[in-house]
């Protein structure tokens, strides 16, 4: 009887240990991303990521950007050195602001991988790049 109430004890101290021992992350819930100017645009400002439910909402606000459409994207790479495919579209900027849910990824998921935030010239200049940021923990 004294074996068993031993090999019990030692079972719910391994259990208590392995607890405490593995580390518990917590998922980011928000992070701002500053976006540069490009191409002598005169347009920065900051794109804000926030944590959802079923995905990752991304608020988009520069200053000095024009009235007309300006498409915007998530890329693989950095601002230095970016994948010209999208990985993921965002909504296009209008009077430099733009909001946009991306569906079934998170912000921690983004944060392993190196992405940027690109803003085009316009949706008949997308060639010309006018402001970008990096996603990285801050």
């Amino acid at each position: 009887m004294k074996a068993i109430r031993l090999a019990l004890a030692a079972i719910a101290l391994g259990a208590i240990s392995f607890a405490f021992a593995t580390p518990v992350t917590a998922a980011t819930s928000t992070l701002t991303v500053n976006l540069a100017s490009q191409n002598n645009s005169g347009e920065s400002g900051t794109a804000t990521l926030t944590q959802q439910p079923d995905g990752v909402q991304v608020v988009i606000s520069l200053a000095n950007a024009p009235t007309s459409a300006q498409p915007a994207h998530v890329h693989m790479g950095t601002c230095d050195k970016l994948n010209p495919a999208p990985e993921y579209p965002l909504t296009s900027i209008t009077a430099g602001s733009s909001t946009t849910l991306i569906k079934g990824v998170t912000i921690d998921q983004l944060l392993a991988k190196p992405v940027a935030i690109n803003v085009h010239k316009s949706t008949s200049d997308l060639g010309t790049y006018v402001a970008c940021g990096n996603i990285a923990a801050s």
